[in-house]
């Protein structure tokens, strides 16, 4: 991922963090069942806060685009991002 985090944007960055995953899951570069970056890892890669990634992966749970595995991390969901159930 190439995109971002715009820090004079007035949309707040957990939304910016958000977006961008949106963006990537719609895409297909994270298929349904396939493992999302953890925290940690969004934390180094966007120069954001841990608070600031933990509540962008809340706002795709709340989107259905998430699902947090205990013990695994976050996924995507089957069929999320496709337009398809069956996916």
């Amino acid at each position: 991922m190439t995109a971002r985090i715009d820090p004079m944007s007035p949309v707040p960055r957990y939304r910016q963090l958000a977006a961008i995953l949106r963006n990537a899951i719609e895409a297909g570069a994270y298929p349904p069942g396939s493992r999302l970056p953890s925290e940690k890892t969004l934390t180094q890669t966007y120069g954001v806060a841990r608070e600031t990634a933990s509540k962008a992966m809340d706002a795709l749970a709340a989107e259905d685009l998430a699902v947090m595995v205990p013990g695994v991390g976050w996924h995507v969901p089957t069929g999320a991002g496709t337009g398809s159930p069956d996916a």
